[in-house]
């Protein structure tokens, strides 16, 4: 077949594929635009990893055009949005940029698109964000209610709760782009085409400050629930930058418990991963201080050590 020919016909496919999604996200009450948002770029992750930028941009035209056609903004704006995603990721791809560079490229563009719709245009998407503060006010009123605990009134602070929202979207956007990454990865080994190998999880090493920096945080979001500041402003701040913090050190938490229990045994590495999804929950206070030390000490280097004596002497 003509390169130009099949250049076309998978251009219409993958529009025929966003289509598709239109038109059951009308039927299934948002399925896609609520739930499933991370599956919109992948039409376009394909098309750009196989043909590059320039020629993709005409595709998430015609997507974007048939989104105004099928179906309201919001999924207008979604359709854009994450097909500029899948875009990006696909022409990097492409251009055999490093994994890193599209992880970061996913997660950050995935962080815009939440907090625009969540937060900015909330009102013009139909969210109500009092709406939201006033449920999880009640929730919190009624967990406590229930197991006899007395909640602080610094967390059920009206403005407090705005930027655990935003914070939220934030976490949401990184997991969001982190979960787009996967599935684009899955995706193009699945059709033959060629993606640059991925890093295993030992080798994503932060630097040490970033670890003091994340702890800070965690610090000041603590005070700052029993301690409220006058200043709004710096309430917010802390709380904010507080939970960001809190989730960073949790994540390489998550990287350390995976790391020391499958240096040894590879083929249970997803009990590992659900045995730390769960500590998450079960023990935060932990998995936080262990993901502080795991950042600003030399643990991770005596584990690769460890990992390399020990592969020497299996030679």
């Amino acid at each position: 077949m003509n390169s130009n020919v099949r250049k076309i016909t998978d251009g219409a496919m993958m529009c025929a594929i966003i289509g598709v999604m239109l038109v059951a996200d009308r039927f299934l009450g948002g399925f896609f635009s609520g739930t499933f948002m991370f599956v919109l770029p992948l039409p376009m992750v394909f098309f750009a990893t196989k043909y590059g930028m320039k020629s993709s941009w005409m595709v998430l035209a015609a997507m974007s055009f048939l989104a105004f056609i099928i179906s309201g903004p919001q999924m207008l704006f979604y359709i854009a949005a994450e097909g500029l995603l899948g875009l990006i990721y696909g022409s990097g791809v492409h251009s055999h940029k490093p994994t890193e560079h599209l992880i970061i490229s996913a997660i950050l563009i995935a962080v815009f698109v939440n907090v625009i719709s969540m937060v900015v245009l909330a009102a013009f998407f139909g969210y109500n964000l009092m709406d939201d503060i006033s449920f999880m006010q009640n929730m919190m009123e009624n967990a406590a209610a229930a197991s006899g605990v007395v909640v602080p009134s610094s967390l059920t602070n009206v403005e407090t709760l705005k930027t655990l929202l935003v914070a939220g979207a934030v976490v949401t956007g990184i997991l969001e782009g982190f979960v787009t990454h996967m599935l684009s990865r899955i995706m193009m080994k699945r059709l033959r085409l060629r993606v640059e190998p991925l890093k295993p999880v030992a080798y994503y090493y932060p630097t040490k400050w970033t670890g003091y920096l994340g702890f800070a945080g965690f610090v000041a979001y603590e005070y700052a629930m029993l301690r409220p500041f006058a200043n709004t402003t710096l309430q917010n701040a802390c709380v904010g930058l507080g939970v960001l913090g809190v989730v960073y050190l949790l994540a390489f938490g998550c990287v350390f418990i995976l790391i020391l229990f499958t240096r040894r045994r590879r083929k249970g590495s997803l009990l590992i991963g659900l045995l730390a999804f769960l500590l998450v929950f079960a023990a935060p206070m932990m998995m936080v201080i262990v993901g502080f030390l795991y950042i600003t000490t030399d643990i991770h280097q005596r584990m690769l050590e460890g990992d390399t004596s020990h592969a020497e002497k299996n030679d």
